[in-house]
């Protein structure tokens, strides 16, 4: 069984706190040297989908529109990628919205994104910043506003989706968009 998989379904049962690396490699059928070589710690293993969803995002913002605000182009980008989880059936979405309910109930996971966080907004200013001709403000608000939109569409997809296995993450996230224009 894969490391990351073997993180999550240990964390899903027994939570993080009560989960230990050599608990998650015995499982997987490695050495704990062995899933150190991939992870530094046990919630980056449980997070490997988490940090995969953001690599689809990432991967679409070479192509922001410039013609646009920037707060609109990061949103289309955003919306661009989201394309990759309609299909809620597929492997990548069921194993994103897995990781975005512990992500939810397990502390542990939401410091590791906190301090994660910082830094890819740096990442995300930059590439803005590089793209368009505007104010420092006007680009930090655009990247803040377009990643609490998503946040926002990400947390209420978990929550939807907990009771109705239909919800659509990017259905979501274009309602979320529209909210906040309104």
């Amino acid at each position: 069984m894969e490391i990351s998989e073997t993180a999550l379904t240990l964390f899903e049962s027994k939570g993080v706190e009560a989960t230990t690396v050599g608990e998650i490699a015995q499982a997987a059928g490695v050495s704990q040297r062995t899933f150190f070589r991939y992870f530094a710690t046990k919630e980056e293993a449980a997070l490997r989908d988490h940090w995969a969803f953001e690599a689809v995002v990432a991967s679409r913002l070479d192509q922001l529109d410039s013609s646009l605000s920037p707060r609109l182009a990061l949103e289309t980008s955003f919306a661009d990628a989201l394309v990759t989880y309609a299909d809620s059936s597929s492997t990548p979405c069921r194993r994103l919205l897995r990781v975005n309910r512990l992500i939810k109930k397990e502390p542990a996971l939401r410091a590791v994104l906190a301090r994660e966080s910082v830094r890819r907004t740096a990442v995300l200013v930059d590439v803005v910043s590089t793209t368009f001709d505007c104010s420092d403000l006007q680009i930090r608000l655009a990247v803040d506003v377009s990643v609490a939109i998503l946040r926002a569409a990400l947390e209420t997809w978990v929550d939807r989706s907990s009771s109705d296995e239909t919800a659509s993450l990017p259905e979501i996230y274009s309602s979320a968009r529209g909210l906040a224009r309104a």
